[in-house]
């Protein structure tokens, strides 16, 4: 990933997820970060590198049409807000829109943990007509 600053990690992690490159996602996290996460279905904790990646792969990673339509990073303090707008087809059904913001914390290690929100996904009332696929950065 190159040298890396306690804000370089955020926008890194926002890239990889824009691009679905996990591998790159991992590098963002340190080896022991805890994710807690706040799903329409309910609350759930991934605990370790792997296991957090391996939850966003589930979500993101077999979509079609896969776009990122948003994405912004804010320093709140100490921590680092993080929100993105997704945009894709699973199982070659209508698309979805999902949007997840997150509150990190990074370390000397990579982000060390995250407090996260998801809207769940949801119909995208544009339908397939939608050709947004800008991302937007906001830094205070």
């Amino acid at each position: 990933m190159g040298p890396v600053n306690e804000t370089s990690i955020p926008d890194a992690f926002l890239a990889a997820i824009s691009a679905r490159d996990f591998d790159r996602l991992a590098e963002c996290l340190a080896p022991s970060a805890h994710a807690r996460l706040l799903l329409p279905r309910g609350p759930e904790v991934q605990s370790g590198r792997e296991d957090i990646v391996h939850r966003f792969q589930g979500w993101f990673a077999a979509g079609s049409d896969f776009s990122a339509l948003a994405t912004s990073h804010e320093p709140v303090g100490l921590r680092h807000r993080l929100t993105w707008r997704l945009r894709m087809r699973r199982n070659l059904q209508a698309p979805e829109i999902v949007e997840q913001v997150a509150f990190v914390d990074v370390g000397p290690d990579g982000i060390s943990a995250i407090d996260l929100l998801c809207s769940g996904f949801m119909p995208d009332e544009a339908g397939s007509s939608c050709a947004v696929h800008s991302a937007t950065r906001r830094t205070a």
